[in-house]
């Protein structure tokens, strides 16, 4: 193994792989971490400042059943009596990492201390929302349209779209194939997405079911020429 092995000018000792290190290179190497810290710092504070699913996720729902009008038992299922602490799908935890990767923490954490501060009104929190910030009112908007959709438009994008004569082009993300089936969008409608349903076999052939309907709930089909 002499090829490798090298004499250090600083040691008579020779160096391998995993031999001794020379006082020039730890100092060389301390030089180069300090400098390191002297511009990572902010960046190291935002991510341990980023909001814990450990320690939030209740104020993630409460937010999102107040910006959703869906209720909290049915974007987390295992809150719910009747089935609790099951939530097979657990779209819940995707939607928080993807805001977390993808939004100023700064925002987020808003959105999360009004719902905490408002836990008991909706109609605060929306209200403290539409009194916030404008990143704060563009994470919301995407939060949204996460939850709708499974996609995910940039607060950037949708903040300068709602300038007044503002209507740039933008492109959404869709977050993964699980979002995608999980829009609430397709609970809404009473639909499925393309190439995915977890409705009962056979569920073609019977004719749309609207429990709001008063003609037994049926659904006339779909008439093009009405459009």
């Amino acid at each position: 193994m002499d090829h490798l092995r090298a004499v250090d000018a600083e040691t008579p000792e020779p160096l391998s792989q995993v031999g001794p290190v020379s006082r020039r290179a730890v100092v060389a190497g301390t030089l180069a971490a300090t400098a390191m810290a002297a511009v990572l710092p902010v960046a190291t504070a935002a991510y341990a400042q980023a909001p814990d699913p450990n320690t939030d996720m209740l104020n993630f729902l409460l937010l999102s059943d107040a910006l959703t009008g869906i209720d909290r038992l049915t974007l987390a299922p295992e809150l719910s009596g009747s089935n609790p602490g099951v939530d097979p799908v657990n779209i819940k935890d995707a939607y928080f990492a993807w805001i977390n990767g993808h939004a100023k923490p700064s925002a987020f954490r808003s959105l999360l201390q009004i719902a905490k501060d408002n836990s008991t009104s909706s109609a605060n929190i929306i209200a403290r929302v539409n009194g916030s910030g404008d990143d704060t009112k563009a994470l919301a908007r995407s939060i949204v349209l996460l939850w709708y959709l499974g996609s995910w438009y940039d607060p950037g994008d949708l903040k300068n779209n709602a300038a007044p004569g503002s209507r740039r082009p933008f492109s959404s993300t869709v977050v993964s194939a699980k979002a995608y089936t999980q829009g609430l969008v397709w609970l809404i409608a009473g639909a499925h997405p393309m190439g995915y349903s977890n409705l009962q076999f056979g569920y073609w052939s019977r004719d749309p079911h609207d429990p709001n309907g008063s003609n037994g709930g049926a659904l006339p089909l779909f008439n093009p020429s009405k459009f």
